[in-house]
Protein backbone atom coordinates (compact mmCIF):
# COMPACT_ATOMS: atom_id res chain seq x y z
CA UNK A 1 0.00 0.00 0.00
CA UNK A 2 0.67 3.53 -0.83
CA UNK A 3 1.57 6.27 2.08
CA UNK A 4 -0.68 8.68 0.89
CA UNK A 5 -1.92 12.56 2.12
CA UNK A 6 -4.26 14.83 0.50
CA UNK A 7 -4.15 18.59 0.55
CA UNK A 8 -6.12 21.31 -0.63
CA UNK A 9 -5.47 24.69 -1.71
CA UNK A 10 -7.69 27.64 -2.99
CA UNK A 11 -7.99 26.13 -6.04
CA UNK A 12 -6.35 22.52 -6.50
CA UNK A 13 -6.81 19.23 -4.72
CA UNK A 14 -3.33 17.27 -4.65
CA UNK A 15 -1.96 13.68 -3.67
CA UNK A 16 0.96 13.29 -2.02
CA UNK A 17 3.78 10.93 -1.96
CA UNK A 18 7.12 11.03 -0.94
CA UNK A 19 10.03 10.97 -3.33
CA UNK A 20 12.44 8.30 -1.60
CA UNK A 21 15.26 9.13 -4.51
CA UNK A 22 17.94 11.36 -3.56
CA UNK A 23 18.78 14.22 -6.53
CA UNK A 24 14.96 13.85 -7.94
CA UNK A 25 15.76 16.99 -9.56
CA UNK A 26 18.51 15.19 -11.57
CA UNK A 27 16.66 11.76 -12.37
CA UNK A 28 15.15 11.18 -15.79
CA UNK A 29 12.34 10.02 -14.71
CA UNK A 30 11.31 12.96 -12.18
CA UNK A 31 11.96 15.60 -14.97
CA UNK A 32 9.75 14.21 -17.51
CA UNK A 33 7.13 13.64 -15.19
CA UNK A 34 7.35 16.98 -13.59
CA UNK A 35 7.36 18.54 -17.25
CA UNK A 36 3.88 17.29 -18.03
CA UNK A 37 5.06 16.03 -21.47
CA UNK A 38 3.35 12.55 -21.12
CA UNK A 39 -0.54 12.56 -21.50
CA UNK A 40 -2.26 9.96 -19.46
CA UNK A 41 -0.77 10.52 -16.50
CA UNK A 42 -1.38 12.91 -13.38
CA UNK A 43 0.43 16.37 -13.57
CA UNK A 44 2.45 16.40 -10.97
CA UNK A 45 5.33 18.87 -9.66
CA UNK A 46 8.45 18.11 -7.05
CA UNK A 47 8.52 20.28 -3.76
CA UNK A 48 10.37 20.18 -0.69
CA UNK A 49 9.27 20.35 2.62
CA UNK A 50 11.40 20.07 5.83
CA UNK A 51 14.70 18.10 4.33
CA UNK A 52 12.12 15.99 1.92
CA UNK A 53 10.91 15.84 -1.84
CA UNK A 54 7.36 14.95 -2.30
CA UNK A 55 5.51 15.19 -5.36
CA UNK A 56 1.99 16.48 -5.78
CA UNK A 57 -0.64 15.39 -8.04
CA UNK A 58 -3.02 17.19 -8.92
CA UNK A 59 -6.65 14.95 -8.60
CA UNK A 60 -8.82 18.30 -8.98
CA UNK A 61 -12.56 17.09 -9.88
CA UNK A 62 -11.19 13.60 -10.66
CA UNK A 63 -13.09 10.66 -9.46
CA UNK A 64 -11.56 7.19 -9.03
CA UNK A 65 -12.07 4.03 -10.29
CA UNK A 66 -13.26 2.68 -7.00
CA UNK A 67 -15.78 5.16 -6.24
CA UNK A 68 -16.68 5.19 -10.19
CA UNK A 69 -18.31 2.19 -9.89
CA UNK A 70 -18.91 1.93 -6.20
CA UNK A 71 -21.93 -0.64 -6.05
CA UNK A 72 -22.21 -0.73 -9.79
CA UNK A 73 -21.61 -3.03 -12.34
CA UNK A 74 -19.32 -2.65 -15.70
CA UNK A 75 -20.65 -3.54 -19.15
CA UNK A 76 -18.26 -5.04 -21.68
CA UNK A 77 -17.70 -1.90 -23.36
CA UNK A 78 -16.44 -0.01 -19.96
CA UNK A 79 -14.37 -2.75 -19.46
CA UNK A 80 -12.83 -2.41 -22.86
CA UNK A 81 -12.58 1.12 -22.91
CA UNK A 82 -10.92 1.22 -19.53
CA UNK A 83 -7.97 -1.35 -20.72
CA UNK A 84 -7.74 0.57 -23.67
CA UNK A 85 -7.11 3.87 -22.59
CA UNK A 86 -4.54 2.03 -19.83
CA UNK A 87 -2.87 0.38 -22.25
CA UNK A 88 -2.88 3.27 -24.59
CA UNK A 89 -0.74 4.88 -21.44
CA UNK A 90 1.43 2.21 -21.19
CA UNK A 91 2.45 2.47 -25.34
CA UNK A 92 3.31 6.96 -24.00
CA UNK A 93 5.62 5.99 -21.32
CA UNK A 94 7.27 3.16 -23.55
CA UNK A 95 7.83 6.24 -26.23
CA UNK A 96 8.69 8.18 -23.78
CA UNK A 97 11.45 5.23 -22.26
CA UNK A 98 9.80 5.24 -19.09
CA UNK A 99 9.82 2.20 -17.13
CA UNK A 100 6.36 0.78 -17.69
CA UNK A 101 5.95 -1.32 -13.98
CA UNK A 102 5.83 1.97 -12.60
CA UNK A 103 2.03 2.78 -13.53
CA UNK A 104 -0.13 2.57 -9.94
CA UNK A 105 -3.02 0.04 -11.30
CA UNK A 106 -4.84 -0.09 -8.17
CA UNK A 107 -8.80 0.75 -8.60
CA UNK A 108 -8.05 3.79 -5.48
CA UNK A 109 -5.42 5.08 -7.89
CA UNK A 110 -6.80 4.98 -11.59
CA UNK A 111 -8.79 8.40 -12.13
CA UNK A 112 -11.53 9.68 -14.39
CA UNK A 113 -11.39 13.03 -15.92
CA UNK A 114 -15.64 13.67 -16.11
CA UNK A 115 -14.85 16.54 -18.89
CA UNK A 116 -12.94 14.90 -21.01
CA UNK A 117 -14.28 11.06 -20.50
CA UNK A 118 -10.82 9.71 -20.47
CA UNK A 119 -8.84 7.70 -17.78
CA UNK A 120 -5.75 8.67 -16.34
CA UNK A 121 -3.20 6.77 -14.44
CA UNK A 122 -0.86 7.67 -11.77
CA UNK A 123 3.17 7.34 -12.75
CA UNK A 124 4.53 7.04 -9.38
CA UNK A 125 8.93 6.47 -9.76
CA UNK A 126 9.22 4.51 -6.45
CA UNK A 127 6.72 2.35 -7.23
CA UNK A 128 7.39 -1.74 -7.21
CA UNK A 129 5.13 -4.66 -6.81
CA UNK A 130 5.50 -8.34 -8.78
CA UNK A 131 1.82 -8.58 -9.57
CA UNK A 132 1.13 -5.31 -11.12
CA UNK A 133 -2.51 -6.51 -12.89
CA UNK A 134 -3.64 -8.96 -9.76
CA UNK A 135 -5.66 -5.69 -8.12
CA UNK A 136 -7.06 -4.62 -11.37
CA UNK A 137 -8.29 -8.03 -12.20
CA UNK A 138 -9.75 -8.31 -9.17
CA UNK A 139 -12.07 -5.23 -9.05
CA UNK A 140 -13.29 -6.15 -13.26
CA UNK A 141 -14.18 -9.72 -11.38
CA UNK A 142 -16.27 -7.84 -8.62
CA UNK A 143 -17.96 -5.13 -10.71
CA UNK A 144 -18.39 -7.36 -14.25
CA UNK A 145 -22.00 -7.67 -15.48
CA UNK A 146 -22.94 -11.26 -14.12
CA UNK A 147 -25.37 -11.69 -16.48
CA UNK A 148 -23.06 -11.44 -19.74
CA UNK A 149 -21.55 -14.73 -19.11
CA UNK A 150 -19.05 -14.49 -22.35
CA UNK A 151 -17.59 -11.40 -20.36
CA UNK A 152 -17.29 -13.27 -17.31
CA UNK A 153 -15.64 -16.56 -19.14
CA UNK A 154 -13.61 -13.60 -21.17
CA UNK A 155 -12.44 -11.98 -17.41
CA UNK A 156 -11.72 -15.49 -15.57
CA UNK A 157 -9.34 -16.20 -18.37
CA UNK A 158 -7.41 -13.21 -18.56
CA UNK A 159 -7.29 -14.00 -14.91
CA UNK A 160 -5.88 -17.16 -15.41
CA UNK A 161 -3.23 -16.20 -18.08
CA UNK A 162 -2.32 -12.86 -15.38
CA UNK A 163 -0.02 -15.46 -13.80
CA UNK A 164 2.10 -15.58 -16.84
CA UNK A 165 5.50 -13.27 -16.74
CA UNK A 166 4.77 -12.21 -20.94
CA UNK A 167 1.18 -11.02 -20.07
CA UNK A 168 0.37 -7.78 -21.11
CA UNK A 169 -2.69 -5.43 -21.84
CA UNK A 170 -2.21 -6.11 -25.26
CA UNK A 171 -3.12 -10.16 -24.44
CA UNK A 172 -6.30 -8.64 -22.43
CA UNK A 173 -7.56 -6.44 -25.40
CA UNK A 174 -7.02 -9.52 -27.65
CA UNK A 175 -9.20 -11.99 -25.18
CA UNK A 176 -12.04 -9.39 -25.21
CA UNK A 177 -12.04 -8.80 -29.35
CA UNK A 178 -12.16 -12.48 -29.67
CA UNK A 179 -15.29 -12.52 -27.63
CA UNK A 180 -16.72 -9.62 -29.21
CA UNK A 181 -15.94 -11.09 -32.68
CA UNK A 182 -17.41 -14.58 -31.47
CA UNK A 183 -20.71 -12.27 -30.10
CA UNK A 184 -20.98 -11.06 -33.37
CA UNK A 185 -20.86 -13.98 -35.64
CA UNK A 186 -23.19 -15.91 -33.19
CA UNK A 187 -26.11 -13.51 -33.59
CA UNK A 188 -28.59 -14.26 -36.24
CA UNK A 189 -31.11 -11.98 -37.19
CA UNK A 190 -34.68 -13.76 -36.96
CA UNK A 191 -37.78 -11.88 -38.67
CA UNK A 192 -40.79 -13.77 -36.70
CA UNK A 193 -43.17 -15.37 -38.56
CA UNK A 194 -46.95 -12.99 -38.89
CA UNK A 195 -49.79 -15.16 -39.35
CA UNK A 196 -52.31 -13.97 -41.80
CA UNK A 197 -56.03 -14.54 -40.53
CA UNK A 198 -57.78 -15.87 -43.71
CA UNK A 199 -61.42 -14.68 -42.52
CA UNK A 200 -60.80 -11.15 -41.60
CA UNK A 201 -57.12 -10.62 -43.10
CA UNK A 202 -55.45 -9.22 -41.05
CA UNK A 203 -51.93 -9.93 -39.96
CA UNK A 204 -51.23 -11.02 -36.31
CA UNK A 205 -48.11 -10.85 -34.98
CA UNK A 206 -46.77 -13.72 -32.70
CA UNK A 207 -44.78 -11.98 -30.17
CA UNK A 208 -44.27 -8.35 -29.86
CA UNK A 209 -42.93 -6.79 -26.79
CA UNK A 210 -43.72 -3.78 -24.99
CA UNK A 211 -41.35 -1.30 -25.39
CA UNK A 212 -38.70 -0.33 -22.55
CA UNK A 213 -38.53 3.07 -21.72
CA UNK A 214 -35.43 4.23 -20.94
CA UNK A 215 -34.75 6.16 -17.50
CA UNK A 216 -35.08 10.10 -17.94
CA UNK A 217 -36.85 9.88 -21.49
CA UNK A 218 -39.72 11.57 -20.31
CA UNK A 219 -37.04 14.10 -19.17
CA UNK A 220 -35.64 14.26 -22.19
CA UNK A 221 -39.48 14.75 -24.18
CA UNK A 222 -40.15 17.16 -21.47
CA UNK A 223 -36.83 19.44 -22.31
CA UNK A 224 -37.37 19.01 -26.30
CA UNK A 225 -41.01 20.24 -26.13
CA UNK A 226 -39.83 23.05 -23.95
CA UNK A 227 -37.12 24.19 -26.91
CA UNK A 228 -39.64 26.50 -29.45
CA UNK A 229 -41.16 27.92 -26.41
CA UNK A 230 -38.30 29.28 -25.09
CA UNK A 231 -37.12 30.20 -28.42
CA UNK A 232 -40.19 31.79 -28.91
CA UNK A 233 -40.19 34.23 -25.64
CA UNK A 234 -36.55 34.67 -27.13
CA UNK A 235 -37.69 35.80 -29.89
CA UNK A 236 -40.26 38.49 -28.16
CA UNK A 237 -36.73 39.45 -26.35
CA UNK A 238 -35.10 40.17 -29.35
CA UNK A 239 -37.83 41.90 -30.95
CA UNK A 240 -38.33 44.10 -28.04
CA UNK A 241 -34.55 45.07 -27.89
CA UNK A 242 -34.74 46.26 -31.79
CA UNK A 243 -37.72 48.51 -31.37
CA UNK A 244 -36.25 50.44 -28.22
CA UNK A 245 -33.31 50.77 -30.77
CA UNK A 246 -35.14 51.70 -33.76
CA UNK A 247 -37.44 54.11 -31.73
CA UNK A 248 -34.33 55.70 -30.17
CA UNK A 249 -32.73 56.19 -33.73
CA UNK A 250 -35.75 57.66 -34.76
CA UNK A 251 -36.15 60.11 -32.32
CA UNK A 252 -32.57 61.10 -33.43
CA UNK A 253 -33.26 61.69 -36.92
CA UNK A 254 -36.33 63.87 -35.95
CA UNK A 255 -34.66 65.90 -33.54
CA UNK A 256 -31.05 66.36 -35.04
CA UNK A 257 -32.02 66.78 -38.99
CA UNK A 258 -34.24 69.25 -41.53
CA UNK A 259 -36.48 67.05 -42.89
CA UNK A 260 -38.95 67.47 -45.78
CA UNK A 261 -42.87 66.65 -45.32
CA UNK A 262 -42.57 63.54 -47.75
CA UNK A 263 -39.23 62.46 -44.83
CA UNK A 264 -41.09 63.49 -41.99
CA UNK A 265 -44.32 61.16 -42.72
CA UNK A 266 -42.11 58.50 -44.01
CA UNK A 267 -40.26 59.10 -40.25
CA UNK A 268 -43.41 58.89 -38.58
CA UNK A 269 -44.62 55.90 -39.96
CA UNK A 270 -41.05 53.67 -39.23
CA UNK A 271 -41.61 55.61 -35.64
CA UNK A 272 -45.07 54.47 -35.23
CA UNK A 273 -44.45 50.01 -37.09
CA UNK A 274 -41.11 50.14 -34.20
CA UNK A 275 -44.02 51.21 -31.83
CA UNK A 276 -46.45 48.34 -32.47
CA UNK A 277 -43.12 45.83 -32.80
CA UNK A 278 -42.81 47.24 -28.96
CA UNK A 279 -45.93 46.23 -27.74
CA UNK A 280 -45.88 42.94 -29.14
CA UNK A 281 -42.75 42.30 -27.95
CA UNK A 282 -43.57 43.38 -24.42
CA UNK A 283 -47.05 41.34 -24.15
CA UNK A 284 -45.17 38.39 -25.15
CA UNK A 285 -42.19 38.59 -23.14
CA UNK A 286 -44.81 39.18 -20.26
CA UNK A 287 -47.16 36.16 -21.37
CA UNK A 288 -43.87 34.34 -21.76
CA UNK A 289 -42.96 34.30 -18.03
CA UNK A 290 -46.03 33.99 -16.56
CA UNK A 291 -46.36 30.91 -18.80
CA UNK A 292 -42.99 29.42 -17.17
CA UNK A 293 -44.12 30.51 -13.74
CA UNK A 294 -47.17 28.82 -13.92
CA UNK A 295 -45.42 25.53 -15.61
CA UNK A 296 -43.41 25.63 -12.47
CA UNK A 297 -46.12 25.93 -10.23
CA UNK A 298 -47.93 22.92 -11.93
CA UNK A 299 -44.58 20.85 -11.87
CA UNK A 300 -43.74 21.35 -8.07
CA UNK A 301 -47.82 20.24 -7.35
CA UNK A 302 -47.21 17.41 -9.45
CA UNK A 303 -43.97 16.34 -7.79
CA UNK A 304 -45.38 17.21 -3.98
CA UNK A 305 -48.68 15.00 -4.44
CA UNK A 306 -48.06 11.28 -5.67
CA UNK A 307 -50.70 9.61 -7.59
CA UNK A 308 -53.54 8.11 -5.70
CA UNK A 309 -53.74 3.71 -5.83
CA UNK A 310 -56.59 3.07 -7.83
CA UNK A 311 -59.67 1.58 -6.15
CA UNK A 312 -60.19 -0.60 -9.96
CA UNK A 313 -58.20 -3.63 -9.44
CA UNK A 314 -56.00 -5.19 -12.38
CA UNK A 315 -57.80 -8.49 -14.62
CA UNK A 316 -54.84 -10.48 -13.62
CA UNK A 317 -55.72 -9.86 -9.60
CA UNK A 318 -57.74 -12.19 -7.77
CA UNK A 319 -61.23 -10.71 -6.46
CA UNK A 320 -61.66 -11.08 -2.92
CA UNK A 321 -65.36 -9.64 -1.84
CA UNK A 322 -63.58 -8.86 1.92
CA UNK A 323 -61.25 -6.57 0.63
CA UNK A 324 -63.05 -4.79 -2.04
CA UNK A 325 -65.94 -3.87 0.78
CA UNK A 326 -62.76 -2.96 3.10
CA UNK A 327 -61.09 -0.65 0.61
CA UNK A 328 -64.43 0.85 -0.65
CA UNK A 329 -65.37 1.49 3.12
CA UNK A 330 -61.72 2.91 3.69
CA UNK A 331 -62.56 5.81 0.51
CA UNK A 332 -66.04 5.92 1.29
CA UNK A 333 -66.78 5.83 5.24
CA UNK A 334 -70.27 5.58 5.98
CA UNK A 335 -71.65 8.47 8.32
CA UNK A 336 -73.59 6.97 11.15
CA UNK A 337 -77.41 8.28 11.10
CA UNK A 338 -79.08 9.23 14.38
CA UNK A 339 -81.53 6.63 16.34
CA UNK A 340 -79.64 3.78 14.64
CA UNK A 341 -78.36 0.56 15.88
CA UNK A 342 -75.27 0.25 14.93
CA UNK A 343 -74.28 -3.30 13.15
CA UNK A 344 -72.03 -5.79 13.88
CA UNK A 345 -70.69 -7.62 11.16
CA UNK A 346 -70.58 -10.79 11.16
CA UNK A 347 -66.81 -13.10 11.75
CA UNK A 348 -65.73 -16.46 11.57
CA UNK A 349 -63.91 -18.28 14.46
CA UNK A 350 -61.20 -17.86 12.09
CA UNK A 351 -61.14 -14.20 11.55
CA UNK A 352 -61.50 -13.97 15.06
CA UNK A 353 -58.37 -15.95 15.53
CA UNK A 354 -56.42 -13.88 12.90
CA UNK A 355 -57.65 -10.64 14.70
CA UNK A 356 -56.25 -11.31 17.59
CA UNK A 357 -52.91 -12.07 16.67
CA UNK A 358 -49.90 -8.87 17.14
CA UNK A 359 -47.49 -9.05 14.95
CA UNK A 360 -44.07 -7.82 16.48
CA UNK A 361 -43.10 -4.18 14.54
CA UNK A 362 -39.26 -3.90 14.51
CA UNK A 363 -38.36 -0.36 14.93
CA UNK A 364 -34.70 -1.19 13.71
CA UNK A 365 -35.92 -2.07 9.86
CA UNK A 366 -37.76 1.34 9.94
CA UNK A 367 -35.33 3.79 10.38
CA UNK A 368 -35.04 6.37 7.65
CA UNK A 369 -31.67 8.65 6.97
CA UNK A 370 -32.60 12.06 5.49
CA UNK A 371 -30.79 15.21 4.30
CA UNK A 372 -33.06 18.12 4.89
CA UNK A 373 -32.90 21.45 2.57
CA UNK A 374 -32.03 24.44 4.75
CA UNK A 375 -31.89 27.03 2.00
CA UNK A 376 -34.84 28.97 0.76
CA UNK A 377 -34.76 28.21 -2.79
CA UNK A 378 -33.61 24.35 -2.15
CA UNK A 379 -36.61 22.37 -0.97
CA UNK A 380 -35.49 19.16 -2.37
CA UNK A 381 -34.99 16.65 0.63
CA UNK A 382 -32.23 13.48 -0.04
CA UNK A 383 -33.34 10.65 1.17
CA UNK A 384 -30.27 7.79 1.67
CA UNK A 385 -32.18 4.72 0.51
CA UNK A 386 -29.81 2.49 -0.30
CA UNK A 387 -25.54 2.28 0.38
CA UNK A 388 -23.48 3.36 -0.87
CA UNK A 389 -25.22 6.70 -1.90
CA UNK A 390 -23.31 9.57 -4.59
CA UNK A 391 -24.37 12.95 -4.57
CA UNK A 392 -23.06 15.27 -7.59
CA UNK A 393 -24.82 17.07 -10.48
CA UNK A 394 -23.45 14.69 -13.29
CA UNK A 395 -26.71 12.66 -14.08
CA UNK A 396 -25.94 8.80 -14.97
CA UNK A 397 -23.39 8.62 -12.50
CA UNK A 398 -24.97 9.64 -9.05
CA UNK A 399 -27.72 8.41 -7.01
CA UNK A 400 -29.11 12.47 -6.07
CA UNK A 401 -28.47 15.10 -9.06
CA UNK A 402 -28.13 18.58 -7.47
CA UNK A 403 -28.40 21.11 -10.05
CA UNK A 404 -26.16 23.92 -8.36
CA UNK A 405 -22.86 25.08 -10.60
CA UNK A 406 -21.16 24.94 -7.01
CA UNK A 407 -21.20 21.33 -6.71
CA UNK A 408 -19.05 18.66 -8.11
CA UNK A 409 -20.20 16.42 -10.68
CA UNK A 410 -19.27 13.48 -8.08
CA UNK A 411 -19.30 14.96 -5.05
CA UNK A 412 -19.93 12.84 -2.20
CA UNK A 413 -20.65 9.54 -0.56
CA UNK A 414 -22.11 7.62 1.79
CA UNK A 415 -21.76 4.84 3.04
CA UNK A 416 -23.35 2.35 6.21
CA UNK A 417 -20.73 1.00 8.43
CA UNK A 418 -22.76 -1.02 11.47
CA UNK A 419 -25.44 1.14 12.71
CA UNK A 420 -22.92 4.82 11.53
CA UNK A 421 -23.62 6.54 8.57
CA UNK A 422 -19.88 7.74 7.16
CA UNK A 423 -19.64 10.65 4.42
CA UNK A 424 -16.44 10.86 2.32
CA UNK A 425 -15.55 13.90 -0.28
CA UNK A 426 -14.83 12.68 -3.64
CA UNK A 427 -12.02 15.56 -4.37
CA UNK A 428 -15.12 18.08 -4.98
CA UNK A 429 -13.82 21.19 -6.14
CA UNK A 430 -15.96 23.66 -3.50
CA UNK A 431 -15.67 21.32 -0.68
CA UNK A 432 -17.91 18.71 1.66
CA UNK A 433 -18.52 20.71 4.66
CA UNK A 434 -19.47 18.84 7.95
CA UNK A 435 -20.89 21.55 10.78
CA UNK A 436 -19.08 24.45 9.12
CA UNK A 437 -15.59 22.37 8.91
CA UNK A 438 -14.06 22.01 5.29
CA UNK A 439 -13.26 18.18 4.46
CA UNK A 440 -9.51 17.10 3.26
CA UNK A 441 -9.93 15.42 -0.16
CA UNK A 442 -10.64 11.55 -0.17
CA UNK A 443 -11.29 12.35 3.60
CA UNK A 444 -14.11 10.03 5.43
CA UNK A 445 -15.93 11.47 8.84
CA UNK A 446 -18.72 9.90 10.31
CA UNK A 447 -21.83 11.98 10.82
CA UNK A 448 -24.82 12.48 13.57
CA UNK A 449 -28.15 13.43 13.21
CA UNK A 450 -28.19 17.24 13.80
CA UNK A 451 -25.15 17.70 11.63
CA UNK A 452 -25.02 20.67 9.03
CA UNK A 453 -23.98 18.99 5.68
CA UNK A 454 -22.83 21.66 3.26
CA UNK A 455 -21.83 20.67 -0.78
CA UNK A 456 -20.29 23.50 -2.15
CA UNK A 457 -23.09 25.90 -1.30
CA UNK A 458 -25.79 24.07 -1.08
CA UNK A 459 -26.83 23.26 3.29
CA UNK A 460 -28.52 20.50 4.74
CA UNK A 461 -28.96 18.65 7.92
CA UNK A 462 -28.98 15.16 8.55
CA UNK A 463 -31.37 13.40 10.98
Amino acid sequence: MLEVKYFKDYKHNYMILRCGQEQAEKSYQSRLLTSGRIEGILRCSLRHVNGESYFYYNISSRATLEGLYRGRQMTAQQIRELLEQLYGIYCELGNCFMEESRLVLLPEYIYYDMSRKKYIGLYYPDYETDKPYEALMDFLLEHLDGRDEKLADCIYTIYERMEESSFSLQDALQLLGEDEEESEQGKVVVFPSLPVDSEEKTVTPTFSPEPVEEEGSHRFEEEKASVPKKRKSLLYLVLTVFSVLGIAGTACIYGFYELSEQELMTLFGCGGLLVVCLLVGIVGTVRGGVKEVRRKQEKEKAESFPEEESFYLSEQTPICLEEVLSRKMEMNPAVPMKNTVPQIPFQTQEANENYADTVFFDSARTVEYKLYALDKKNKKHIELSKFPYTVGKMAGCVDCVLADDSVSRIHARFEKVGDKIQMTDMNSTNGTYRNGLRMQPQETVEIEPGDEIRFGNVNYCFR
